[in-house]
């Protein structure tokens, strides 16, 4: 075997330990410039940044590879990383294989850094916060304002009704059965399998699903089943028929006006009965005929302080 085919055959690997300081590849291949310990000096000014190596990354077979069917992966600056150089003893293909969790340095006011250890109180670490049981979407859905919208002042209105509240959310991950995907600028995705047991096999679950949009603006399904839908303008096409069935019952309040615009026909069946209470003025317009029909009762029009005028 010559001695290029030894440089790649893997007799001769080295493996290495080092921090992503680029992810912008000019290829767009998704690979990422390391810095790697032990060869390349911290001083940028020895080494200068753009001048270390671009490494491949070893991608999950869960992705295409292949024909446009890749994904730029997750990985960010600042990663440290574990890999292996692919052409042996002279260490100059780099490979990452994957990243190592860790806890992040700290910055103080002054510039000077805090270096986290193994057994260090720096409470910032590689794992996402929301994996580890504290919900920070709260703070920042009410930054939004789309934190649950509560309607009580409505009640009267409904006949004295109890309001319909948006829930809460459910949030109640135990790590490390909750797992969050976020980008750097705050879009995020939780599928939570959380849930506990008493020790005789009863299980409480807290399992959900989470989507989140940096906007604030939110789809979040709760561990019995129900879908909290809540985001800004709102805009829906269908390009074709739509049905809705409801099993129990339907509750829809307008803060502003309502417009509904039918180019068709329009055909109510109700088999209870119809309350309607307006507190302004009631106009219907109609350029054909009007029929009323009570088949088996009477027809009753009352207006104890003004007249009825019929033309």
């Amino acid at each position: 075997m010559t001695s290029l085919y030894k440089q790649f055959y893997g007799d001769g690997t080295r493996w290495f330990i080092g921090e992503v300081t680029s992810i912008k590849d000019p290829l767009q291949l998704g690979r990422v410039r390391v810095q790697i310990e032990g060869i390349h000096h911290d001083n940028s000014n020895l080494i200068p940044r753009e001048r270390l190596p671009w490494a491949q990354c070893l991608v999950p077979i869960t992705e295409g590879g292949t024909s446009g069917y890749g994904n730029n992966l997750g990985i960010q600056v600042g990663a440290r990383v574990f890999g292996i150089f692919l052409d042996g003893k002279d260490s100059q293909l780099p490979m990452v294989m994957g990243t190592l969790p860790k806890y992040e340095n700290t910055t103080n006011a002054d510039g000077t850094i805090n270096y986290a250890t193994n057994n260090s109180d720096v409470s910032n670490k590689s794992t996402n916060v929301l994996a580890t049981g504290t919900n920070t979407l709260v703070a920042r859905k009410v930054s939004n304002q789309t934190d649950p919208v509560k309607i009580a002042k409505d009640a009267n209105s409904r006949g004295g009704e109890e309001p319909f509240d948006e829930p809460n959310s459910p949030y109640n991950a135990i790590y490390p059965m909750n797992y969050v995907h976020e980008t750097p600028r705050g879009n995020v995705i939780e599928i939570d399998d959380s849930h506990d047991s008493d020790g005789d096999g009863n299980i409480t679950d807290y399992s959900r699903i989470h989507i989140y949009h940096r906007s604030g603006s939110f789809v979040e399904m709760h561990p019995n089943g129900d879908v909290v839908t809540h985001h800004k303008n709102g805009f829906k096409t269908v390009h074709g028929n739509d049905k809705v069935y409801i099993t129990g019952d339907l509750d829809i309040t307008v803060n502003g006006n309502m417009n509904v615009t039918v180019k068709g026909n329009m055909t109510e069946s109700i088999t209870g009965n119809v309350t309607e209470t307006i507190d302004g003025t009631h106009t219907e317009t109609t350029k054909g005929d009007i029929t009323i029909t009570s088949s088996e009762n009477d027809i009753a029009i009352a207006t104890p302080d003004g007249r009825i005028d019929l033309n």
